[in-house]
């Protein structure tokens, strides 16, 4: 990102501390009852890859949507989304103006829905 952003806006946090926290550690106390369940059966190995693959996906989809910080640039040509964990930012989606559309509350791009939540500033400059 060499070029300078028009106007940042922080996105609002998904709940509070404390329900992601209680998320998090029933998610984990869920897969590790899963992962003795499937060291009792048949083809134990292969339920429990299963069983990892899955508590994976669901822990970075508990991350992605929770902790991480999310901030809304807006560009010349694009609208960017940027997350940041601690001092780590990078940048996740890239919604260019000619191929997405932005709604009050998601952006529509490539077939794939995305949920938003603009300031009046941002909606403004988008022409929603």
């Amino acid at each position: 990102m060499t070029e300078k952003a028009e106007y940042k806006q922080k996105a609002p946090e998904k709940g509070n501390a404390k329900s992601r926290s209680l998320a998090f550690v029933l998610l984990t106390a869920v897969f590790i009852v899963l992962l003795v369940i499937a060291n009792l059966l048949p083809y134990s190995g292969i339920l429990t890859l299963v069983v990892f693959v899955l508590g994976a996906i669901s822990i970075h989809r508990l991350l992605s949507n929770t902790v991480f910080d999310v901030t809304y640039a807006l560009f010349d040509d694009k609208l960017i989304f940027i997350r940041r964990y601690g001092r780590i930012e990078w940048e996740c989606e890239v919604f260019p103006f000619d191929e997405a559309k932005f709604y009050k509350d998601k952006i529509e791009h490539r077939g794939k829905t995305y949920e938003f939540y603009p300031d009046e500033k941002l909606m403004e400059f988008l022409g929603i």
